[in-house]
């Protein structure tokens, strides 16, 4: 996640919502800090690390502050060159060509077609509310998610349906570890935070036949030898992922065989009333392969999102 791209208010919100504290009367640049800093840094001098640019709060030496942020990173599967910013600017380029494909599809059908950033935890429950859900609390206006590619929503007059939600998920530092020798660590946890932003789309999709949930997945933390794949599979209700695996030896046309494979085979339609995501893993093996050589291609995340927003298609307008 990119703090610096946030507001202050969205910073603030976020301290809330991992209930980090103090939060308000705070600079942005220290909200960042906090937020970088979550279990491991309260302290009240900033001072610059070369992190990025950003300032960290410190109460040790420079040496172990930045040992201890290398930790902190790599426990969200991350390191200093930060490849979740550059999965995240491919996502973001790939949402810029997609949309027109949207926008197009929709346009016949009369409706337009907009991008939100973020949609409020209130938002959420007002589509909920629709099927039976709760009253919404306006109190949760505050509360949010923030997608890496945004919620689309189509739009005519005062309706507004839920189109598609896009995420990006980056994991795994033993790949770069290995390249310098190092001791390889326990496999990160950050993919499981995805939860609450699939829980959150349920209610948005609430009334919808179809669970347009995307997420990108990469790294070496992904591999089919490790684990943490699965863990998605548990909060997935046990629907396996669409893999696709990466080798020294795999070409990039084995690699788009194997995508053309997975396409035909995509389903968003809601199994037994429950919402599954459509997750979509690319890895490597993390004593094989360099750090990212399993990122998303903007063309690859472009064919699978215009075979989803085809089915969406399908059962629009809900009735």
């Amino acid at each position: 996640m990119d703090y610096s791209k946030m507001n202050k208010n969205e910073l603030i919100s976020l301290c809330k919502e991992r209930n980090l504290k103090p939060a308000r009367g705070k600079k942005k640049k220290e909200l960042i800090a906090i937020l970088l800093n979550d279990r491991t840094v309260q302290a009240e001098t900033i001072v610059e690390n070369g992190l990025n640019g950003i300032p960290l709060k410190v109460e040790m030496s420079q040496s172990n502050r930045l040992s201890k942020s290398q930790t902190h990173l790599a426990e969200e599967g991350r390191h200093l060159n930060d490849d979740s910013s550059i999965s995240e600017r491919t996502l973001a380029e790939t949402m810029v060509e997609f949309i027109p494909y949207v926008e197009e599809l929709f346009k016949r059908l009369g409706w337009d077609v907009v991008q939100e950033k973020t949609i409020s935890l209130y938002e959420c429950q007002c589509y909920f509310e629709k099927v039976g859900g709760p009253t919404p609390n306006p109190e949760n206006k505050k509360v949010y998610m923030k997608p890496d590619g945004g919620i689309l929503f189509a739009v005519c007059g005062e309706k507004r349906i839920p189109l598609l939600i896009v995420e990006d998920k980056v994991q795994g530092t033993n790949d770069h570890l290995f390249e310098q020798n190092k001791k390889r660590q326990s496999t990160g946890n950050a993919i499981e935070r995805g939860a609450k932003n699939i829980r959150g789309a349920e209610m948005l999709f609430a009334e919808c036949p179809t669970f347009p949930y995307v997420m990108f997945a990469s790294g070496c933390d992904f591999h089919s030898t490790e684990t943490i794949a699965k863990r998605i599979e548990m909060m997935n209700m046990g629907i396996p992922n669409h893999y696709v695996d990466i080798s020294k030896t795999t070409t990039p046309e084995q690699i788009q065989s194997r995508i053309d494979a997975i396409i035909p085979s995509i389903d968003i339609k809601k199994i037994c009333g429950k919402s599954i995501a459509s997750v979509f893993v690319k890895a490597h093996k993390w004593d094989e392969m360099k750090h990212g050589s399993s990122l998303w291609k903007k063309e690859e995340q472009i064919q699978i999102l215009k075979k989803i927003v085809d089915e969406v298609i399908e059962s629009f307008p809900i009735s």
